[in-house]
């Protein structure tokens, strides 16, 4: 007899490492993932993971098989290096600590990696795209989940795990809005209702594949640009260099976008988008094929991740711009520490509440701030920086800006300070604390 059971909604890569983490710390929970598509597709693009994060994967057993994976084979480094790459002549200004570890993936191996190791893959339900919840007060009945298909499903706790464009989420924020303006809290109400929708970062980026000879050092290359910046690196094994070159317009961060958020593009556009570049990125990018444009959606500081017997974890809760390389990672942490807090024998149907509390006092505060470091990053790599248009300005024409201009070091130190979130407590300290916060709340107050 389980000790309750739980609904996942999403069966993409933050739904499966949630599953694995119930599979170690809660055995004797039942879980079910409920996916909207037919099928679970591995494709994808690349993603970088940090150590921070990547603790995560290593504590569910997952070590060994993430180094036949990884776009860094069985190194733990990374050669990071940062160029100022939109003239004729670039040049690097910012190497980072050759000790500071980094793995790369491909998403779609990465997935398919997750479901190879979940250990009851029956439980995984296709086709139940996710449309309502009720959550009854009695916190001995039963959450209702309704499908898009007529069907229904019951839970003792739901977990929203259904990406940026959650509809557990805009369904958490719905009921909590009506709840509110039932109470004449009308304000509040409006303000909880536009946390629904994610909104538009004002970043839109190409993404693209080249094949590679793995032993070559083109994935090393990061260059940097002003009003749009080039990530490349390595993935499957070094075979792929993945591509990332986002535009930012800042005057559209908060919109909501109407558009299709991806398209396929043609080769030609991103070719044009380059013009007057150094050579090493044009040239990389003719190699690229595969061409899509994404517009990067995000979702706003929520002021709660949790409703009674209701979670969110990664992009449902905190999507954020891809600068940091921390996006998927932070969704990792996430449900490991959620995990954790369900595998404690004194959580019961009767007090997930509390569990979930201890949850979002730790996750939530955590992840808006790497969110909000990931944004100033982008800005850093994009030179949408004060200091910098004082530069331009001394300089004249922005080819004449040297690696010798003082603002360069400086430049660099602001892109490196902004990395100490990486090097500060971990995600296991992190978890430890959690789990004693349970345990001392609940104590003496388990209604058997």
């Amino acid at each position: 007899m389980p000790r309750f059971t739980v609904a996942i909604a999403g069966g993409g890569i933050c739904g499966l490492v949630l599953a694995l983490a119930l599979d170690k710390y809660a055995p004797d929970v039942d879980y079910h993932i409920y996916e909207a598509a037919a099928k679970l597709s591995t494709v994808g693009a690349g993603i970088t993971v940090q150590p921070r994060s990547l603790f995560v994967l290593q504590d569910l057993g997952l070590g060994p098989a993430l180094r036949k994976i990884s776009g860094n084979g069985e190194t733990e480094s990374m050669n990071m290096v940062y160029r100022k790459s939109d003239q004729r002549d670039g040049f690097i200004f910012n190497r980072a600590d050759p000790a500071e570890r980094q793995w790369t993936f491909h998403r779609g191996e990465l997935q398919a990696l997750f479901l190879e190791h979940i250990r009851h893959p029956e439980r995984i339900h296709l086709g139940k795209r996710f449309v309502s919840y009720t959550q009854p007060q009695d916190s001995n009945s039963e959450i209702e989940i309704r499908f898009e298909d007529g069907s229904t499903a019951s839970c003792d706790l739901f977990v929203g795990a259904d990406g940026v464009k959650s509809a557990v989420r805009a369904t958490m924020y719905k009921q909590l809005a009506d709840a509110a303006m039932a109470a004449g809290r009308n304000a509040e109400a409006e303000s909880l209702r536009s946390f629904g929708p994610a909104i538009y970062s004002g970043v839109s980026a190409y993404r693209g594949l080249v094949k590679l000879d793995p032993s070559t050092s083109e994935g090393d290359a990061r260059p940097t640009s002003v009003v749009a910046h080039v990530v490349m690196y390595p993935i499957s094994r070094g075979r792929v260099l993945n591509i990332v070159a986002a535009f930012t317009r800042p005057e559209l961060y908060g919109t909501i976008y109407t558009e299709p958020w991806t398209t396929s593009v043609s080769a030609d556009e991103v070719t044009k988008a380059f013009d007057g570049w150094e050579f090493n990125v044009q040239d990389t990018v003719k190699k690229a094929t595969g061409w899509s444009k994404w517009a990067i959606n995000v979702v706003k500081d929520l002021p709660t991740f949790v409703d009674g017997r209701v979670a969110l974890v990664g992009d449902a809760a905190h999507s954020m711009l891809p600068h940091q390389g921390a996006g998927a990672g932070q969704g990792f942490e996430d449900v490991l520490l959620l995990g954790r807090l369900l595998g404690e024998s004194l959580v019961t149907k009767r007090n997930i509440p509390a569990a979930f509390k201890t949850y979002d006092r730790f996750r939530r505060p955590t992840s808006q701030e790497v969110a909000s470091f990931s944004m100033q990053s982008g800005k850093m790599h994009s030179f949408f920086d004060p200091d910098f248009a004082v530069a331009l300005r001394e300089a004249g024409d922005v080819n004449q800006l040297s690696p010798e201009h003082e603002y360069f070091p400086k430049l660099a130190n602001k892109i490196e300070r902004l990395k100490d979130w990486q090097r500060g407590v971990t995600i296991e300290k992190d978890c430890l604390a959690a789990v004693g916060q349970v345990r001392e709340a609940l104590s003496g107050t388990v209604s058997k």
